[in-house]
């Protein structure tokens, strides 16, 4: 077994063993602090979000104001008072438990473009790493459609692709890490905190490692393949 083989085996099951970990344990260090002004209720837009205006024959025109919308993992707050939220409808109590949410915060109230630009990159990240990915694919299949199976190219190809893959998962795990921490310093939700959580697509670095390991198989399928041509 050659060095690289070795290396990507062994990062294949260390993530396997990080992501079944991460995805079962979820650690969350918060209390729960009263404030006169913490409250979550169903009321009217705010001017900064909507504005009306009255016409001359005694109606109202409304005009929304740009806000940008963000989705936000949140965990509730561990009262002392041992309270829930609760729904009730047609005669039947259910506990609800909020996890995820959407935010939005007006234009004139954002200050900063931060989560936005890192939101972006990550898309332009994503673009160039797929028509690269679906370059490789091409030529790979190319490749195979010849019968070169066990070349150095194809498996270069699929260690590249592999590369990229497992650079992708990474990278939108950075970005989301960051844009979480961002909110939390600047967002804060009445009775829930806002929690980081990876919900990055595992598959993203599971297969781009499998595809590493699998590079390095077809060059051990090659060099044997080459001895036994030698030997003969």
């Amino acid at each position: 077994m050659n060095k690289k083989l070795k290396i990507y085996s062994t990062l294949f099951v260390v993530v396997l063993i990080v992501l079944g970990f991460t995805n079962t344990f979820h650690y969350y260090a918060m209390g729960w602090s009263p404030a006169p002004d913490n409250n979550m209720e169903f009321a009217e837009l705010p001017s900064d979000y909507m504005s009306c205006d009255t016409l001359p024959d005694g109606g109202t025109v409304s005009y929304g104001h740009p806000y940008y919308t963000y989705d936000v993992n949140v965990h509730p707050w561990s009262r002392p008072d041992h309270k829930v939220l609760l729904s009730t409808a047609q005669g039947q109590t259910y506990q609800v438990e909020m996890q995820k949410i959407k935010v939005g915060i007006p234009a004139s109230r954002a200050n900063s473009n931060f989560p936005m630009y890192f939101i972006g990159s990550a898309t332009v990240v994503s673009i160039i790493v797929f028509v690269w990915i679906l370059y490789m694919v091409v030529n790979l299949i190319v490749k195979i459609r010849r019968g070169e199976i066990f070349v150095t190219k194809v498996a270069k190809y699929l260690e590249t692709t592999g590369i990229l893959l497992s650079v992708l998962y990474l990278y939108e795990l950075v970005v989301s890490y960051l844009i979480t921490q961002y909110f939390i310093s600047h967002i804060h939700l009445a009775d829930h905190s806002i929690v980081f959580k990876n919900e990055c697509n595992s598959m993203y670095i599971l297969t781009g490692l499998a595809l590493m390991i699998i590079s390095q198989i077809i060059l051990k399928g090659k060099d044997l393949k080459e001895e036994q041509e030698l030997t003969i």
